[in-house]
């Protein structure tokens, strides 16, 4: 059975949006945990650089993700061990702890199946928005390419950091350089960053009768926000949509003197 179509003042969907993908350069933005996680590892390697003095020699410190191998082995002795099971030291070990919501930077996307806030952003030039000296000539105003990137889900991430040392005296001096990062935007310059907050110190030092390990504890939180990178079947995250062309005529009259 055939239905007729609806009206045109009833037609909801805007064919504006209808744009193949499969060429554009431009692919959804997202932002993942994964993101906020290698925020971490490049500023402890490439800003903090912890470094300890080892016989005359700066040795610098490695930073590890605690996965749920290392973490259970960190629990059962207090630190851990290589593959030939001596201990590692001088190390710095963190995971991630608990994801909550960032009450302080409300948003509301109206329907989160269907999102109807965006941020909107304007490509200064593209393919369909060049210029030539016709489309000068002629009057043409060249189309205006915009995407509507989806509100952010703004969180507050927080990571557990324990680290070990051989002496206090490099302990000291890796948690100085920890402590002055403190309140800095932690991640690559050219991406996204990521505002962090170093809470307090606790020293956890083992000591057994066969060695003493210097151990300090600390939590990192990091405010950060999360975009889903596939969204959901109704909308992506992000969209892309061209403005009218338009043609501008204009009458000139030449008078003979």
């Amino acid at each position: 059975m055939s239905t007729k179509p609806l009206p045109r003042k009833q037609r909801v969907e805007n064919r504006g949006y209808q744009y193949s993908k499969s060429k554009d350069k431009n692919k959804n933005i997202s932002v993942t945990l994964k993101d906020i996680d290698s925020a971490i590892f490049y500023y402890f390697d490439e800003v903090i650089k912890p470094s300890v003095e080892d016989n005359g020699e700066n040795i610098p410190v490695p930073v590890l993700y605690g996965s749920v191998e290392r973490w259970k082995s960190i629990l059962r002795d207090g630190y851990l061990r290589d593959k030939k099971r001596q201990i590692i030291t001088p190390v710095i070990v963190f995971k991630r702890n608990e994801i909550t919501m960032n009450e302080m930077i409300p948003q509301d996307k109206l329907d989160a199946n269907n999102p109807n806030l965006f941020y909107p952003l304007e490509k200064k030039y593209s393919q369909e928005n060049r210029y030539d000296n016709l489309s000068t000539q002629i009057g043409t105003l060249p189309v205006r390419e915009y995407f509507n990137v989806t509100f952010p889900d703004y969180v507050n991430v927080s990571y557990n950091f324990s680290i070990w040392t051989t002496y206090i005296e490099q302990m000291n001096k890796i948690i100085e350089r920890v402590n002055y990062a403190d309140g800095a935007y932690w991640g690559r310059p050219e991406q996204m960053r990521f505002k962090s907050t170093v809470a307090s110190f606790d020293d956890a030092t083992e000591v057994s009768d066969v060695e003493r390990l210097v151990r300090t504890n600390f939590e990192v939180t990091l405010n950060g926000y999360l975009v889903s990178e596939k969204g959901n079947e109704i909308k992506p995250t992000t969209e892309k949509f061209l403005t009218p062309k338009k043609v501008i005529f204009s009458n000139e009259v030449v008078i003979d003197g």
